[in-house]
């Protein structure tokens, strides 16, 4: 029978989840605040941690040295996560569940973390094959240009290439230097979003560790190598 810590400041949301989870008989204990969560780290090892990731005086670093491999399921709401992708990743957190959340969203997250006895923290490993050639199996200008809203003609003059020969040929040898990194960008948002929406509104939004330019326009200025190092930096803990 699997352990589960809840720490959630909305009493609301941890009676929520703990009665669908007490239903598929998990052991449930569940906290309110950051001070509570660190006392009970010290006496035991869940299975499994859901996180409020805002909750007052986190101090995520402490609690990160207290994990282990204890996977952690991040409880955040739409419209904070996208700002906050940046520092979860610098304490090492990939997984998110978006409040409102139903009972099968919250089950699918459980039975999938439980399902590995691997760590949860920094691993990102997307293929996104939707981004591929079918036959070639390299990436494809055109569909990356359809991922992130941008005429495919933007992206090649990004690329310096000439249109029709990438409209010709999208997935050519000559343009995967330049498709990699803007691919591996898009594979670590997609993946902390777990929503190719949310991915693409995080790369619209300004970013202060960008000069205040929105991840996409750093991409298509020909740097999207400063944007695959912001996000790895993160997931590294380096600070930016």
């Amino acid at each position: 029978m699997s352990s589960v810590l809840v720490a959630e400041k909305e009493s609301r949301t941890r009676r929520e989840i703990e009665k669908i989870l007490v239903r598929q008989d998990f052991v449930v204990e569940s906290v309110a605040d950051s001070r509570a969560l660190m006392e009970k780290l010290e006496r035991e090892t869940p299975d499994l941690l859901f996180l409020d990731i805002f909750m007052p005086n986190l101090d995520g670093l402490r609690i990160m040295k207290k994990l282990g491999d204890i996977p952690v399921v991040i409880l955040t709401s739409e419209e904070t996560v996208l700002s906050e992708i940046p520092k979860a990743f610098k304490q090492g957190f990939t997984h998110y569940l978006f409040k409102p959340f139903d009972s099968e969203q919250l089950l699918d997250s459980v039975r999938r973390l439980l399902a590995s006895k691997k760590p949860h923290r920094r691993q990102l490993e997307v293929p996104l094959s939707e981004l591929h050639d079918s036959e070639t199996g390299r990436i494809d200008a055109r569909k990356v240009a359809e991922f992130l809203s941008v005429p495919l003609a933007q992206l090649a003059e990004t690329f310096g290439a000439n249109y029709v020969t990438v409209h010709k040929t999208p997935d050519a040898p000559s343009l995967q230097p330049a498709l990699g990194p803007i691919k591996r960008a898009i594979e670590i948002v997609t993946q902390a979003t777990r929503a190719q929406a949310d991915a693409r509104a995080w790369l619209n939004n300004p970013h202060p560790d960008l000069g205040g330019k929105t991840p996409l326009e750093v991409m298509l200025s020909g740097q999207a190598d400063a944007v695959v190092t912001l996000l790895e930096n993160a997931l590294a803990g380096i600070p930016s």
